[in-house]
């Protein structure tokens, strides 16, 4: 049942666009002349996305040892490039929160499966002195955006799929490609395309299940890959799927991950996981 390409293309051109807010402030957070002030006025007019930062920023994944009670303070403190991630966590929460029936995941299950790859992939950052951090977290919280849109193909085929998985020859997203005509990785770099975000992130969407094809994106790829597989094996599932499309061992080597590096991630996974607001 290949699907063309102009039908994959119109459902992307059906989701809605970022909101304006959100993409006011990845704009501010790119340009260096930009205020806090400035900033500041921008968000404090989007209170749904005023309310978001204060409340990732309180929560444990940051770790203050005093509450932030202004937005900002929150500015300052987290610095802009933290802002902008929060700013798109905010924007793309109600499109994550939805169930995808394709991929047998519930209400907000994608949502939090993201959010948690997101927080993995930028402490995976710091472990290793990569430079992307917060590049890293944003292209994790995205990764999956996909999903949004070949989940109703998915469905479709979904006995099929699983069947031929569990033959052990082809991953899920290579039967994907095989018998949709495109991965969802593919779809969601359509996806960030048509939201005009940066080539790195669009790289990041495209090749989180492939990174070795990432060409000059291939590190930032492999730490998506990596977050993704990580998040998913402490049953932050991002869908069926999930379980067969195992952590490449190329992309533990290109970022020098063991075993006990691994263990020790996981450790830090646990942590995020204690605090209750978290996925708020």
């Amino acid at each position: 049942m290949p699907v063309k390409l102009q039908h994959i293309l119109k459902r992307v051109q059906d989701l809605p666009p970022l909101p304006t807010s959100a993409m006011r402030v990845i704009a501010l957070t790119k340009n260096p002349t930009t205020s806090v002030k400035e900033l500041e006025t921008v968000i404090g007019q989007d209170l749904a996305l005023t309310a978001g930062i204060l409340r990732q920023a309180n929560s444990a994944y940051y770790g203050y040892a005093r509450r932030i009670s202004s937005l900002q303070e929150a500015i300052v403190i987290l610095g802009f490039q933290v802002t902008q991630g929060l700013a798109m966590s905010a924007a793309v929460a109600p499109l994550l929160k939805a169930q995808l029936a394709g991929y047998e995941i519930e209400q907000e299950g994608l949502w939090k499966h993201s959010l948690l790859t997101a927080m993995v992939a930028k402490r995976l950052c710091q472990y290793r002195k990569l430079p992307y951090g917060d590049v890293a977290f944003t292209a994790g919280l995205l990764h999956d955006i996909g999903k949004l849109i070949i989940s109703v193909y998915v469905q479709e085929v979904g006995h099929y799929l699983l069947k031929k998985v569990t033959e052990g020859k082809l991953s899920y997203v290579e039967l994907e490609e095989r018998v949709i005509g495109f991965d969802h990785a593919r779809v969601g770099g359509f996806l960030a395309r048509a939201w005009n975000l940066p080539d790195d992130l669009i790289a990041a969407i495209s090749f989180h299940h492939s990174p070795s094809k990432a060409q000059s994106r291939i590190e930032l790829s492999s730490i998506i890959h990596v977050a993704n597989g990580l998040a998913g094996l402490v049953g932050m599932c991002g869908g069926v799927d999930s379980l067969f499309n195992p952590i490449e061992p190329t992309a533990l080597d290109l970022l020098a991950l063991k075993d006990s590096d691994l263990k020790l991630l996981m450790r830090d996974i646990e942590k995020f996981l204690v605090d209750p607001s978290l996925f708020s």
